[in-house]
């Protein structure tokens, strides 16, 4: 699927990137200035820039699709890496990798904390030197 969605991507960047090129050989687009910043809307919108080379002069502008970094990053793809600081020896990569799926479980409680399930009001405790102000936390 990331593939696909990838392809698509790089086509349609291709295709707008091809009607600028078209407006540079036209000359209705000129200087290198202007024809980058045009480049720039085109590539911050598909977010595949990484993929393509550029070549942009004052009157041309050429491009091209850099098919070894994209497949260089479709191998990768759907691959992820877990970096830990705990030392091989005391945790193996099986154990990382199942403590990181747990994080889903402590996010998931945050944002019930962080939610409408919980309730929070001041309790009112007056002690001789100062005023103390705990909070109250219940889960109706």
């Amino acid at each position: 699927m990331a593939v696909w969605c990838c392809s698509t991507l790089l086509a349609a960047t291709t295709r707008e990137l091809a009607k600028v090129q078209a407006m540079v050989m036209g000359g209705r687009l000129a200087g290198r200035d202007k024809i980058g910043v045009r480049i720039g809307k085109v590539i911050n919108k598909y977010q595949v820039g990484k993929h393509v080379d550029l070549d942009i002069e004052d009157g041309t502008f050429r491009f091209a699709i850099n098919d070894a970094r994209v497949a260089a990053e479709a191998a990768l793809d759907g691959l992820y890496v877990i970096r830990t600081s705990v030392d091989a020896s005391a945790m193996s990569a099986e154990t990382a990798v199942l403590n990181y799926k747990k994080l889903a479980g402590v996010e998931r409680a945050f944002r019930t904390l962080k939610g409408v399930d919980l309730h929070v009001r001041s309790i009112r405790k007056r002690t001789s030197s100062s005023a103390c102000w705990p909070i109250m936390c219940s889960g109706t």
